[in-house]
């Protein structure tokens, strides 16, 4: 088993480390390059469901992020899907409108994070 050589960085929007040290850096690497595939359309989604005020599109697309998120270590980015879903669950449209930038910033945020991480190995 390779050695992680990534340090734990606090502010980091994905916990490198601690994935590597639960899948190994292969196994990292696959899921990273995984959640990229999975996540790709969803700001599309995201974004389209709530300006159509869809708040089952929304509700779903936001529990798929939660989902992909809790997977690679990315708890800032699960957090926010995590609000939105409930937000939408409970019919406050408004509420996800207002949280949508945030959480599509923490997405890409997120995804550049992981971007790189594949791009260094």
């Amino acid at each position: 088993m390779e050695e992680s050589t990534i340090p734990a960085l606090p502010d980091a929007p994905v916990n490198l480390k601690e994935l590597e040290q639960a899948l190994e850096i292969d196994g990292a690497h696959e899921i990273a390059a995984g959640f990229l595939e999975d996540v790709a359309s969803i700001p599309e989604k995201l974004s389209r469901a709530v300006n159509s005020k869809d708040k089952e599109a929304i509700r779903s697309a936001a529990h798929l992020l939660k989902g992909c998120c809790l997977i690679i270590m990315a708890q800032d980015t699960a957090e926010k899907a995590a609000r939105m879903e409930r937000q939408a669950g409970s019919g406050e449209l408004e509420h996800c409108e207002q949280l949508l930038p945030e959480l599509l910033q923490s997405l890409q945020n997120t995804v550049k994070c992981l971007e790189a991480y594949i791009d260094e190995s």
